[in-house]
């Protein structure tokens, strides 16, 4: 199932002798592990490498883990294509970089979301949705490798995407055998100690802010939660997708949303920000998010989306504006809600009359 990773993955990547590490989204354990690792199996193939997001660390445990661990990520910055022969793009549905794919090819795209229609072609792909992270898909990589780390290298590596997995399986709920295969060869470096220390770490001021306004601003719409918390600084944005996490868990409902319009002072832009979090097996956010926009994505129990609105940004009236962005995204979820239910019933009732048919003709 995961056999002869590591025997692709080396030749795609020996063409290059330096490769960005590319953190295309918000540099959470998962993608920060999974770079992290592949750094350190490119150094021993003698390629150099560097991790760059353009987006800064926002959580306390997620800046607790690149210190502790000592990862060398660089935050906030463009990276220059001029200085890479390739790139490698992991925990993202889409392999296309803007300013980046134009002028460099994509050595590997590593990720668990469902597959993007929006591409690029790669030396070494491997995109697998029924992972639930993709620290295991990386950590298969490392257990496939016929090269020698040291021990300091292994409990990093080890510890960083054991980790990356148990944030992105809700601490291991929603594992695959594709995880719990990963775990069990990790557990046997990983430095468990350190993990305990990032896990006691208590949510930030700005986390308990935003969730209690998210209390206070609740629509309930059928079987759904759909929460808004109004404007929040870019620092603070993985804050949503956190309260997303805690209202399914601490809420009835089976289903939530929870949507910012997240401000960039800096850059001068403005962004509306949506996390849907769900317990439903069946729900399948990709497609829901699809119907939204393109410029988000979904897996099993988790998704996101984000639609710029800089030319709004100069709107004095900001009360004004959270109306009119609240209103357009409460339609737009609905509407996707609704659309997608919809869709299942006429395709339920599609195979219905098909058993129905064929049950017929059989008689």
């Amino acid at each position: 199932m995961t056999d002869g990773l590591y025997a692709a993955f080396t030749p795609a990547v020996k063409k290059y002798r330096r490769i960005l590490l590319y953190i295309q989204g918000s540099p959470d354990p998962d993608a920060i592990a999974s770079s992290h690792a592949i750094k350190i199996i490119l150094s021993k193939l003698h390629i150099e490498s560097e991790i760059i997001s353009p987006k800064k660390i926002s959580l306390s445990q997620n800046r607790a883990l690149v210190r502790s661990l000592d990862i060398p990520l660089k935050t906030g910055i463009k990276a220059d294509p001029g200085k890479f022969d390739a790139y490698i793009i992991t925990d993202f549905q889409s392999n296309i970089i803007n300013g980046i794919t134009e002028k460099l090819p994509c050595a590997a795209h590593i990720d668990h979301h469902e597959p993007d229609c929006t591409v690029t072609d790669s030396d070494f792909s491997l995109v697998r949705p029924d992972s639930g992270s993709t620290s295991s898909l990386v950590a298969h990589i490392l257990r496939q490798a016929d090269t020698e780390f040291s021990k300091d290298e292994m409990r990093s590596m080890a510890t960083a995407l054991m980790f990356g997995i148990q944030t992105d399986t809700d601490d291991f709920h929603h594992t695959s055998v594709i995880d719990i295969e990963a775990l069990r060869y990790l557990a046997e470096y990983a430095d468990m100690d350190v993990i305990s220390k990032i896990e006691g770490i208590p949510l930030s001021p700005a986390t308990m802010r935003l969730y209690r306004r998210a209390l206070e601003n609740t629509l309930v719409y059928k079987d759904w939660g759909i929460y808004g918390t109004g404007f929040i600084d870019i620092e603070h944005r993985d804050s949503i997708a956190i309260t997303a996490d805690l209202l399914l868990k601490n809420t009835g409902h089976r289903t939530v949303a929870v949507y910012a319009l997240v401000e960039d002072k800096k850059r001068d832009d403005l962004f509306i920000d949506v996390s849907f979090r769900t317990k439903m097996d069946t729900l399948d956010l990709n497609r829901l998010i699809k119907r939204i926009t393109p410029m988000g994505g979904g897996r099993r129990y988790k998704g996101a989306y984000q639609v710029k609105l800089g030319y709004l940004n100069s709107c004095r009236e900001k009360d004004l504006l959270w109306k009119v962005a609240e209103s357009a995204t409460l339609k737009r979820i609905k509407d996707a809600r609704d659309g997608l239910y919809l869709y299942e019933i006429k395709k339920l009732s599609a195979w219905a009359m098909d058993k129905i048919s064929s049950f017929l003709k059989n008689k």
